[in-house]
């Protein structure tokens, strides 16, 4: 039997055969496509190519491609563990033509790696086509149609035709489109997973397991505009993707993706861990499956970069890991942090195809564990939260769980809709539907993440590429003179060549001015798309029929000299920080401004007051030093041989640049720099914090910012030593002492007010009413905060005495209660709750608590004389 590795080279190396370039796996974490959250298809990294908007230097490519799918058109979540083929983390083959080879090729080949290579019998597969669509104006594919039955040899029984919804690829609303042809595997009755759902038949499209779809191929060929109308490419593309997990299933004659041999490593760590065996129970095989899965998704986005959170792709990936931990708790057992341990296993399996999640383990492994202990602390707060959202329906008498509220169980605290729709069920409540919805959706608002500046990018389809000249040009402050290649409205622009320097690598983008006859436009920010630049602004002046051919581009120098400092900066910063906390400690984030610089960095403790001098003093010393940084373009592979630091995450191509100062700093960076250490002046750190589990964020300053944070300091140093009529070097020791003054004085005061109130309880304990030998407390205390009135309590209940008091204050116009029954008066229908209950609506309040003690509030302080009255009245009845 064929290993999963070996299938995985055998298609690689099929394609490498049929001269395309086989090319790495982009990041999983999207770094240059605002509209993804994660990398969901091998197309991704090409999408600039199919957009007319970059190019590459070869035609023809394959790959495999590591995917994650959770959102969105492709939310696969919910369904990962209950069947056998879902995945949120899987491997897509891949191989694409741009404006190469297309169908005449494209369907041969798929059928000689799948029959003639691998012996997939040939009747058992199925060829689906585009069946046409009058709306989209398109006839049937009767060009794939004729090459599967003439020139594959299919017969034309197998080959069948489906709508757009099933054969018919659209990137988007516009832009590049196409038909695509399907080749699908009939695995026999057996694999069926619909056999007792009424009037179920079994069919290519027909929703069961038995018939899968193997290869999508898919042909590039028109180009939708805004009206909705298609209009035929000038380069036809091919794009294929193909399943890894399901192929080697196939391939290993199984009929579950989790039998083959990708997931064993990990299931025999779960079973080591837990002492089942998968195979077992199905519920607990639900739980194998979901967990296994979810910690290849965790361990490859947090091995590129990716960190749990509150938002966006983390947010996402929390719910991920939360869902993980969750079945591993109801449906194994397991209470303490386990996933962790699986990362072990996953780096081991992709270690030769993936070695990033290998060299990151450490840090994916704080990671996890950090959410896992998270975690478990927040389910049983939620699940204490729902008992308390139950019992306040009940009270109301109403069968209805608010969406609202039962959405913020599942944001929150990572409870899944059926959890909470089964636990209501159990109340006898039913989930309000409409509300859920509105809640789900004003949170895809707000988790939506829209980076840089929302424009149709089919407006840069067909324009050439644009050559940065900021290297150079930039550096010295000379203006570049150049093209005006196209204007989009009146606030972009695009040049044939432009010394602006575009967002990414953590620097921001360039301002500055393009001007020309009659023509000036202010550049406000550069943003990158593709090999195109656009420069982002406003058009101060000018004719948009009568626009300039050639322009004078300039950016801000002094803006961009504080930049490129901050940069340099940043590099040096992660060299101390690599000397400091090791290999671990590597970039997981950065902003290069004007005026600071921010980097994160993966650490598991704060950095502490020495180390932060430590830090600073490092790189201070090198920019004493002078030391001069050199600039070259090379080979990715040649870089990572000199020993280059490669940001974990970041999207490289073939070439790229290393810049390296002295013979102690080599990294690969896109950004602009000084020429030598000694002009980034000076640094200081001005902050360090948490920014996630296991990530620290460090913020600083160079040149005269970091002069200016001296002199602001040495300024409040010296109003400090004025007011304090100290020497400046005696401002610390003066401090000091007042603290210790003020704590004294404060434990004097606390002393002071608890012989208060003690005299108070005692005196109200000397006037209360009795009952037998229940004392009966009613008192309005003046200027009594709720603090004040829990002390009173705490003495009444020491008291050695039954008690039952209803205790108020009064500040700034608002009411405070305190009522106390003591536990040997309690009953069911008198304590102190009841009591409560019964007396703060009188004030305008509300309030609750346990049945010896109760707290609540009122906003009618005239009402107070009421409210005692009826206090006494109801503990002398209840007490009779």
């Amino acid at each position: 039997m064929k290993t999963a590795n070996e299938i995985r080279d055998e298609f690689l190396e099929f394609f490498r055969e049929k001269d395309h370039q086989i090319v790495p796996s982009a990041p999983v974490v999207p770094q240059d496509d605002p509209t993804l959250l994660f990398t969901n298809a091998g197309m991704n990294q090409f999408k600039d190519v199919f957009l007319g908007t970059g190019k590459r230097n070869y035609t023809r490519a394959a790959n495999t491609q590591k995917c994650i799918r959770v959102s969105g058109k492709h939310n696969d979540l919910e369904e990962v563990g209950f069947d056998t083929y879902h995945h949120t983390f899987f491997e897509m083959l891949g191989n694409w033509s741009f404006g190469d080879y297309f169908k005449e090729e494209a369907i041969p080949w798929a059928i000689e790696l799948l029959v003639d290579r691998w012996k997939i019998p040939r009747e058992k597969l199925y060829a689906t086509v585009f069946e046409g669509d009058e709306e989209l104006g398109l006839p049937p594919d009767e060009e794939a149609e004729n090459i599967w039955i003439h020139q594959v040899g299919f017969p034309k029984e197998k080959v069948l035709r489906f709508g757009k919804k099933d054969n018919f690829w659209e990137m988007g609303d516009v832009g590049p489109c196409g038909p695509c042809t399907e080749i699908h595997l009939d695995r026999g009755p057996e694999a069926c997973d619909k056999k007792n759902e009424k009037g179920h038949v079994c069919a290519v499209n027909g929703g069961c397991a038995r018939f899968i779809e193997i290869w999508n191929l898919v042909f590039i060929q028109f180009n939708r505009i805004e009206d909705g109308s298609l209009n035929p490419l000038p380069a036809k593309h091919v794009d294929t993707g193909m399943g890894f997990e399901r192929l080697v299933a196939v391939l290993q004659g199984k009929i579950s993706n989790y039998d083959i041999d990708l997931f064993q490593p990990i299931f025999a760590a779960l079973q080591e861990i837990t002492g089942f065996s998968y195979g077992e129970n199905e519920e607990k095989d639900v739980a194998f499956r979901v967990i296994a899965d979810h910690i290849r998704a965790l361990s490859s986005a947090f091995a590129d970069g990716a960190l749990p959170g509150n938002t966006g792709r983390g947010y996402v990936l929390r719910r991920i890991l939360r869902r993980a931990a969750r079945f591993g708790r109801q449906k194994l057992g397991i209470q303490e942090p386990f996933i962790y341990r699986l990362v072990e296993p996953v780096a081991k399996i992709y270690q030769n195809i993936f070695p990033e999640i290998m060299e990151r383990k450490d840090h994916i492994q704080l990671l996890i564990q950090s959410e896992e202990e998270a975690f478990g602390r927040t389910i049983d707060k939620g699940i204490s939260l729902f008992t308390g959202l139950v019992e306040e329906i009940k009270k109301k008498k109403k069968k209805i769980l608010p969406g609202e509220k039962a959405y913020d169980l599942y944001s929150t605290y990572g409870f899944p809709k059926d959890l909470i729709e089964l636990m209501a069920r159990e109340e006898n409540l039913e989930l309000d539907e409409k509300g859920w919805l509105k809640a789900e959706e004003e949170h895809r608002k707000k988790s939506e993440t829209h980076l840089g500046h929302d424009f149709d990018l089919s407006e840069l389809e067909g324009l050439p590429p644009t050559q940065f000249t900021g290297y150079s040009h930039a550096v010295s402050g000379r203006e570049v003179k150049a093209k005006l290649v196209k204007m989009i409205g009146t606030d972009k622009l695009v040049l044939n060549k432009t010394p602006f320097y575009p967002e990414g690598g953590g620097q921001v983008g360039d301002t500055g001015i393009i001007e020309g006859k009659d023509f000036l436009f202010r550049v406000e920010d550069t943003q990158k798309y593709g090999d195109i630049i656009v420069h982002f602004g406003q058009l101060e002046k000018g004719d948009l029929s009568n626009l300039p051919k050639t322009v004078l581009a300039k950016i801000d120098y002094q803006r961009r000299r504080a930049i490129m400092r901050n940069h340099t900066a940043t590099h040096l910063l992660h060299w101390a920080l690599k000397q400091v906390f090791g290999k671990n400690a590597n970039q997981a984030g950065s902003l290069v401004a004007p005026d600071r610089l921010r980097f994160d960095v993966t650490l598991p403790r704060r950095i502490s007051p020495e180390e932060i001098l430590q830090l600073e003093n490092m790189v201070n010393e090198k920019i004493l030093e002078n030391q001069v940084l050199k600039t070259e373009i090379t080979e990715l592979e040649k870089a990572k041989a000199k020993g280059a630091m490669a940001l974990f995450g970041e999207k490289y191509g073939e070439k790229v640049r290393l810049v390296n100062i002295g013979d102690f700093s080599l990294e690969l960076c896109g950004g602009t720099h000084l020429h030598a250490t000694g002009e980034v002046g000076a640094f200081i750190i001005t902050s360090e914090a948490a920014l996630q589990t296991g990530v620290r964020r460090i913020e600083a300053v160079t040149g005269m910012k970091a002069v200016q944070y001296i002199q602001e300091r040495r300024s409040q140093l010296q109003t400090l030593s004025q007011i304090l009529s100290t020497p400046q070097e005696e401002v610390v020791e003066r401090v000091q002492k007042l603290l210790e003054e003020n704590k004294e004085l404060r434990k004097k005061s606390k002393a002071s007010a608890q012989v208060a109130v003690s005299e108070k309880a005692k005196e109200l304990l000397g006037k209360a009413k009795k009952k037998g030998k229940v004392h009966i407390v009613t008192a309005a205390i003046p200027n009594a905060t709720g603090k004040d009135l829990q002390s009173i309590a705490d003495y009444l209940a020491g008291a050695n005495k039954p008690v039952a008091a209803f205790l108020a204050g009064k500040t700034n116009g608002k009411v405070h209660l305190v009522t106390l029954v003591t536990k040997d008066l309690v009953k069911k229908d008198f304590n102190a709750q009841v009591l409560m209950k019964e007396v703060s609506p009188l004030v305008g309040g509300k309030g609750g608590g346990r049945p010896d003690r109760a707290q609540g509030g009122g906003t009618m302080p005239e009402k107070l004389d009421m409210a005692l009255q009826k206090a006494e009245e109801l503990m002398s009845q209840a007490l009779s």
